[in-house]
């Protein structure tokens, strides 16, 4: 009972920090302001974290944590490996659009000096799985011969990273944006006889809770 008690404690502070940290950026952020966020006092947060810089590094590492793990679900189901690169880019793009502690961990890995570790540096682990199941796609045959996985990830990236930065000047939905883009792009990439089994909008109904780790059942 006591370590759970400890672990949701620290799992609050961890949440307080990233929606400062999305909010101020790492410099403005206080201890004290995460603490009050938190409904903790300043000696339960100095208990479970030494400093701010241990702060931060809990929440990037806990953004790359949770983004595993919904990336995981989603290459766990029976479709090709193309559909979960599409699934992916909705994926980030409803992170960035609406995920305090992704968001929060992208400003901090461009805020501090964070090396090019996908376990702590959520760019770099958004490119890793991008490339990886844009590899899938290149070995089971859905990709054009002339493309190759590494463009094709990097397109996917650029893709679902547009689609929030776009979002900003009162454009449409990221996800609607994102399926306009892979209807043009689909035609370009997959090998015949066509993309027309691929859900260009992707394969849920609720990405908010796909990025919290969470799936609905499909048959």
């Amino acid at each position: 009972m006591r370590q759970e008690r400890a672990e949701l404690t620290r799992h609050a502070l961890t949440m307080a920090a990233a929606r400062s940290f999305d909010r101020s950026g790492y410099q403005r952020t206080t201890l004290f302001e995460v603490s009050r966020a938190a409904a903790m006092s300043k000696g339960a947060l100095s208990f479970h974290f030494g400093s701010k810089e241990e702060l931060a590094d809990t929440v990037r590492r806990e953004a790359c944590t949770r983004t595993f793990q919904a990336t995981e679900l989603l290459r766990a189901k029976a479709q090709p490996a193309l559909q979960t690169l599409i699934d992916l880019t909705h994926l980030v793009a409803e992170q960035l659009a609406n995920d305090h502690l992704a968001r929060a961990a992208v400003k901090l890995s461009r805020e501090l000096e964070t090396p090019p570790d996908p376990e702590v540096n959520p760019l770099a682990c958004w490119r890793q799985v991008f490339t990886e199941v844009a590899g899938e796609a290149e070995k089971d045959g859905t990709l054009r011969p002339e493309t190759t996985a590494e463009t094709v990830a990097e397109v996917a990236f650029g893709l679902a990273s547009a689609a929030h930065t776009d979002q900003t000047d009162g454009a449409a939905d990221p996800h609607e944006r994102l399926s306009a883009h892979w209807q043009l792009l689909l035609y370009g990439l997959v090998s015949q006889p066509g993309p027309e089994h691929l859900w260009i909008a992707g394969t849920e109904s609720d990405w908010l809770r796909v990025s919290g780790c969470e799936l609905q059942k499909t048959e």
